[in-house]
């Protein structure tokens, strides 16, 4: 910047110079003969930089000024210009139990109070949505099935979770008789034509739930006229009952009860004991019973002792037959008396005839198969008991494809409760 030209007034030297003082850096410097000192002229140059500063000060205190100002006028504008042109999703605050409208799209605005489609109606249109019993299953069904979990091949379909059907004590979800009088084997059972007059042949496989490969493997490679039994310790129980209910399968729960050389063989915590009081085995039945809901019954696991002991045994059959259950006894022991007992206060009771995979190799169990064949064909209906071996799961499925051609009929075990005949 070029700065206006100043002319400073001139001033006539005194005939005498003064003394100059001592501490003067310039005392000794020489005199020009003009008047024109070197210590006028570093005058002029100090008072022309202090006007140079100042003026450049004003400018640059003015310029501060301006953009500030700018600045206070136009940041709002500015930022929310900015903001523009940034992708925008504004989510909605909804009120406790009210949903986003679902015709929204994805890149569109919720707001709060959108209106609801109507129960039973598909969210983009007015067709009836698609019902899960037809397709696949779809999350918070009644009986806690995965999301997206295919029906069963056979198409065959069991009756959901009645919750009038449940005692619901602590976290326990105990079956109960309803009061228009359904029971909960019968209820949840296997649909079965009970008019078909073949022979009928049921397979129940225990101990599933505590290995997830072999209860995966049971329950996707088994048809479902095969019933399966979950272990009460099984982690996960309700879920894995559940999953086996929506292919098709009907469940019962294991019962754990003292064998005969308890304690080196022992079937866990909650085993109803010969030893222990009745309030003591009647609180460990409850436990078992209330693991899970919608299965049929239980089955005996182990048992070769309390099977056997009728003062231990009556109150727990009794107590089975009050809720509604149907009792299979497997027959741990030839002594067993556990049958009878269950026909003497008519509870729905069957009982096993083979253990299929006693000898796990494939060629016994396909011997075990064949004798079940025999036996229904000589009594009518036949009961085996099977563990989810991968052998025997295999040969079980290969076998249960050979009945149809052979006039025997598959059944679930429900459908042979109190058909067979006592010894």
């Amino acid at each position: 910047m070029k700065l206006p030209s100043i002319r400073l007034p001139s001033f006539k030297r005194r005939a005498k110079a003064p003394v100059p003082d001592v501490d003067d850096p310039l005392a000794d410097e020489p005199r020009g003969a003009a008047g024109s000192a070197p210590s006028k002229r570093r005058g002029i140059g100090a008072i022309l930089t202090a006007i140079a500063t100042v003026a450049l000060a004003v400018l640059v205190i003015g310029g501060t000024g301006a953009m500030l100002g700018w600045l206070l006028v136009n940041a709002e504008t500015t930022e929310a210009r900015r903001l523009l042109q940034r992708p925008q999703l504004t989510v909605p605050i909804l009120a406790e139990g009210e949903a986003p409208e679902p015709n929204s799209s994805a890149g569109g605005t919720l707001t709060k109070g959108s209106p609801q489609p109507a129960a039973g109606t598909d969210p983009q249109g007015d067709a009836p949505a698609a019902d899960s019993t037809t397709a696949t299953n779809v999350k918070g069904s009644s009986d806690g099935a995965l999301d997206g979990e295919p029906l069963p091949a056979d198409g065959v379909q069991l009756a959901a979770v009645d919750p009038t059907l449940l005692q619901i004590k602590d976290d326990a979800k105990l079956p109960i008789i309803g009061v228009d009088g359904r029971q909960p084997w019968s209820t949840y059972g296997r649909p079965f034509n009970l008019d078909d007059s073949r022979p009928r042949v049921a397979v129940v496989v225990v101990g599933l739930g505590l290995s997830r490969e072999e209860t995966d493997r049971a329950i996707s490679g088994l048809p479902g006229a095969i019933s399966v039994s979950f272990s009460p310790y099984s982690r996960d129980l309700e879920n894995q009952m559940a999953r086996a209910r929506r292919a098709g399968h009907e469940a019962l729960v294991d019962l754990p009860m003292e064998p005969l050389d308890f304690p080196r063989d022992d079937p866990g915590p909650s085993t109803l004991l010969t030893s222990l009081s009745l309030v003591d085995n009647l609180n460990r039945l409850e436990w078992v019973l209330g693991r899970a809901p919608g299965y049929v019954g239980v089955v005996t696991w182990m048992g070769s002792q309390f099977t056997t002991v009728e003062d231990a045994l009556m109150p727990v059959l009794d107590e089975l037959r009050q809720r509604g259950l149907l009792f299979v006894d497997s027959r741990g022991s030839s002594r067993s008396i556990a049958t009878e007992l269950a026909s003497s206060i008519q509870l729905p009771r069957a009982f096993n005839n083979a253990f299929v995979d006693a000898s796990p190799s494939a060629d016994a169990i396909d011997r075990a198969l064949a004798g079940l064949e025999s036996i229904a064909r000589q009594q009518r209906y036949a009961v085996g008991i099977a563990r989810p071996l991968p052998v025997t799961l295999d040969r079980i499925a290969r076998w249960a494809g050979t009945l149809e051609g052979k006039g025997i009929a598959l059944a679930p075990v429900s459908a042979i409760a109190d058909r067979q005949r006592l010894r």
